[in-house]
Protein backbone atom coordinates (compact mmCIF):
# COMPACT_ATOMS: atom_id res chain seq x y z
CA UNK A 1 0.00 0.00 0.00
CA UNK A 2 2.81 2.51 0.74
CA UNK A 3 3.64 2.14 -2.80
CA UNK A 4 -0.02 3.46 -3.95
CA UNK A 5 0.11 6.54 -1.50
CA UNK A 6 3.73 7.42 -1.99
CA UNK A 7 4.00 7.41 -5.70
CA UNK A 8 0.58 8.95 -6.62
CA UNK A 9 2.45 12.29 -6.27
CA UNK A 10 4.08 13.63 -9.79
CA UNK A 11 7.60 13.83 -8.18
CA UNK A 12 8.48 12.07 -5.02
CA UNK A 13 12.20 12.84 -4.06
CA UNK A 14 13.31 9.56 -3.21
CA UNK A 15 12.67 6.15 -4.52
CA UNK A 16 10.08 4.40 -2.20
CA UNK A 17 12.84 2.33 -0.88
CA UNK A 18 14.60 5.07 0.43
CA UNK A 19 11.52 7.03 1.50
CA UNK A 20 10.80 3.62 3.45
CA UNK A 21 14.04 3.58 5.64
CA UNK A 22 13.62 7.21 6.38
CA UNK A 23 12.67 8.27 10.03
CA UNK A 24 8.94 9.06 10.94
CA UNK A 25 9.33 12.59 11.13
CA UNK A 26 10.87 13.04 7.59
CA UNK A 27 8.29 10.61 6.15
CA UNK A 28 6.07 12.98 7.38
CA UNK A 29 8.07 15.92 6.29
CA UNK A 30 8.28 14.93 2.74
CA UNK A 31 4.47 13.52 2.72
CA UNK A 32 3.61 16.90 4.21
CA UNK A 33 5.71 18.74 0.95
CA UNK A 34 4.09 16.85 -1.33
CA UNK A 35 0.85 17.18 0.27
CA UNK A 36 0.98 21.16 0.45
CA UNK A 37 2.25 20.77 -3.08
CA UNK A 38 -1.22 19.22 -4.43
CA UNK A 39 0.96 17.39 -7.40
CA UNK A 40 -0.80 14.50 -7.91
CA UNK A 41 -0.64 12.05 -10.56
CA UNK A 42 -3.92 10.64 -9.19
CA UNK A 43 -6.35 10.68 -6.86
CA UNK A 44 -7.17 7.46 -5.05
CA UNK A 45 -10.78 6.32 -4.26
CA UNK A 46 -11.08 2.91 -3.99
CA UNK A 47 -8.43 -0.17 -3.73
CA UNK A 48 -7.79 -3.86 -3.09
CA UNK A 49 -4.86 -5.51 -3.14
CA UNK A 50 -5.39 -9.44 -3.89
CA UNK A 51 -2.34 -12.20 -4.08
CA UNK A 52 -2.45 -12.48 -7.61
CA UNK A 53 -3.76 -8.78 -8.91
CA UNK A 54 -5.07 -5.35 -7.61
CA UNK A 55 -7.86 -3.49 -8.28
CA UNK A 56 -7.66 0.35 -8.20
CA UNK A 57 -10.52 2.86 -8.53
CA UNK A 58 -8.92 5.96 -9.20
CA UNK A 59 -9.03 9.53 -10.87
CA UNK A 60 -6.77 11.16 -12.95
CA UNK A 61 -5.48 14.51 -12.10
CA UNK A 62 -2.35 15.16 -14.10
CA UNK A 63 -1.64 14.66 -17.72
CA UNK A 64 -1.19 11.12 -18.36
CA UNK A 65 -1.53 10.69 -14.97
CA UNK A 66 -2.96 6.86 -14.91
CA UNK A 67 -0.63 6.06 -17.09
CA UNK A 68 2.66 7.04 -15.43
CA UNK A 69 1.36 6.34 -11.97
CA UNK A 70 0.40 2.80 -13.29
CA UNK A 71 3.70 2.28 -14.72
CA UNK A 72 5.71 4.01 -11.59
CA UNK A 73 4.32 1.39 -9.11
CA UNK A 74 4.45 -2.10 -11.16
CA UNK A 75 7.75 -1.32 -11.64
CA UNK A 76 8.37 -0.45 -8.22
CA UNK A 77 6.75 -3.68 -6.82
CA UNK A 78 8.30 -5.54 -9.31
CA UNK A 79 12.04 -4.50 -8.52
CA UNK A 80 10.90 -5.12 -4.86
CA UNK A 81 9.48 -8.56 -5.31
CA UNK A 82 12.58 -9.75 -7.92
CA UNK A 83 15.21 -8.21 -5.08
CA UNK A 84 13.45 -9.71 -2.08
CA UNK A 85 12.87 -13.15 -3.74
CA UNK A 86 16.04 -13.13 -5.93
CA UNK A 87 14.62 -14.06 -9.55
CA UNK A 88 15.11 -11.80 -12.60
CA UNK A 89 12.66 -10.73 -15.20
CA UNK A 90 9.37 -9.33 -15.41
CA UNK A 91 6.73 -9.80 -12.91
CA UNK A 92 3.52 -8.83 -14.19
CA UNK A 93 1.88 -9.85 -17.11
CA UNK A 94 0.81 -7.29 -20.09
CA UNK A 95 -0.16 -3.84 -19.28
CA UNK A 96 -3.17 -2.64 -17.09
CA UNK A 97 -6.62 -2.51 -18.13
CA UNK A 98 -8.69 0.15 -17.18
CA UNK A 99 -12.29 0.87 -17.75
CA UNK A 100 -13.60 4.81 -17.92
CA UNK A 101 -16.47 5.88 -15.51
CA UNK A 102 -19.59 7.22 -17.10
CA UNK A 103 -21.85 7.69 -13.70
CA UNK A 104 -22.50 7.52 -10.64
CA UNK A 105 -24.25 4.50 -10.54
CA UNK A 106 -21.12 2.73 -12.72
CA UNK A 107 -18.85 4.09 -9.94
CA UNK A 108 -20.86 3.04 -6.89
CA UNK A 109 -21.13 -0.69 -8.48
CA UNK A 110 -16.96 -0.60 -9.60
CA UNK A 111 -16.53 0.43 -5.65
CA UNK A 112 -18.62 -2.38 -4.50
CA UNK A 113 -17.08 -4.48 -6.62
CA UNK A 114 -13.76 -3.62 -5.71
CA UNK A 115 -14.15 -3.84 -2.03
CA UNK A 116 -16.19 -7.52 -1.79
CA UNK A 117 -13.56 -9.03 -4.48
CA UNK A 118 -11.53 -10.41 -1.62
CA UNK A 119 -14.43 -12.40 -0.54
CA UNK A 120 -15.55 -13.85 -4.32
CA UNK A 121 -11.99 -14.51 -4.37
CA UNK A 122 -12.66 -17.07 -1.44
CA UNK A 123 -9.33 -14.61 0.25
CA UNK A 124 -11.68 -13.94 3.59
CA UNK A 125 -14.90 -14.99 5.14
CA UNK A 126 -17.70 -12.57 4.78
CA UNK A 127 -17.31 -12.09 8.94
CA UNK A 128 -13.71 -10.90 7.80
CA UNK A 129 -14.38 -8.70 4.67
CA UNK A 130 -14.33 -5.01 6.68
CA UNK A 131 -11.25 -5.86 7.79
CA UNK A 132 -9.39 -6.82 5.06
CA UNK A 133 -6.28 -4.74 5.95
CA UNK A 134 -4.99 -4.98 2.23
CA UNK A 135 -8.33 -3.16 0.93
CA UNK A 136 -9.86 0.18 1.49
CA UNK A 137 -13.06 -1.02 2.87
CA UNK A 138 -12.03 -0.66 6.71
CA UNK A 139 -11.16 3.08 5.98
CA UNK A 140 -14.29 3.93 4.08
CA UNK A 141 -16.14 2.27 7.18
CA UNK A 142 -13.48 3.96 10.09
CA UNK A 143 -16.22 6.56 11.04
CA UNK A 144 -19.97 5.85 11.91
CA UNK A 145 -21.52 8.90 10.75
CA UNK A 146 -21.09 11.11 7.51
CA UNK A 147 -20.78 14.32 9.98
CA UNK A 148 -17.29 12.85 11.39
CA UNK A 149 -14.33 14.57 9.51
CA UNK A 150 -13.81 12.88 6.18
CA UNK A 151 -10.95 12.75 5.37
CA UNK A 152 -8.21 10.39 4.96
CA UNK A 153 -4.47 11.22 4.20
CA UNK A 154 -4.58 8.93 1.37
CA UNK A 155 -8.00 7.68 -0.01
CA UNK A 156 -10.86 10.11 -0.54
CA UNK A 157 -13.74 8.63 0.16
CA UNK A 158 -16.12 11.84 0.00
CA UNK A 159 -17.38 11.23 -3.91
CA UNK A 160 -19.04 7.30 -3.08
CA UNK A 161 -19.91 8.33 0.24
CA UNK A 162 -21.85 11.59 -0.76
CA UNK A 163 -24.48 9.12 -2.28
CA UNK A 164 -25.30 7.31 1.09
CA UNK A 165 -26.74 9.46 4.12
CA UNK A 166 -24.36 7.34 6.08
CA UNK A 167 -21.07 5.10 6.46
CA UNK A 168 -23.56 2.31 7.64
CA UNK A 169 -25.94 2.76 4.28
CA UNK A 170 -22.23 2.36 2.63
CA UNK A 171 -21.62 -0.41 4.78
CA UNK A 172 -25.17 -2.30 3.95
CA UNK A 173 -24.98 -1.58 0.49
CA UNK A 174 -21.88 -3.24 0.60
CA UNK A 175 -22.80 -6.75 2.61
CA UNK A 176 -26.02 -6.76 1.05
CA UNK A 177 -24.63 -7.24 -2.10
CA UNK A 178 -21.13 -9.88 -0.21
CA UNK A 179 -24.35 -11.79 0.80
CA UNK A 180 -25.92 -12.07 -2.77
CA UNK A 181 -22.61 -13.24 -4.44
CA UNK A 182 -22.52 -15.70 -1.45
CA UNK A 183 -25.76 -17.11 -2.14
CA UNK A 184 -25.99 -16.96 -5.68
CA UNK A 185 -22.65 -19.09 -5.43
CA UNK A 186 -24.23 -21.62 -2.99
CA UNK A 187 -26.72 -22.73 -5.65
CA UNK A 188 -24.72 -21.88 -8.77
CA UNK A 189 -24.72 -25.89 -9.13
CA UNK A 190 -28.36 -26.03 -8.95
CA UNK A 191 -28.26 -23.42 -12.58
CA UNK A 192 -28.15 -25.14 -16.19
CA UNK A 193 -25.85 -23.49 -18.68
Amino acid sequence: MSCLMYYRFQKPPLKLSHFLVQSREDQYDILYKLSANDDKLVEIFCFCLMPNHFHLLIKQVADKGISNFMRVITNSYSSYFNLTKKRLGPLLQGIFKSVRIETDEQLLHVSRYIHINPLTGHIVLREKLTSFPWSSLPEYLRKESLSEEETSKYINKSIVLSHFTSVKGYKRFILDYADYKISQANFQHLFLE
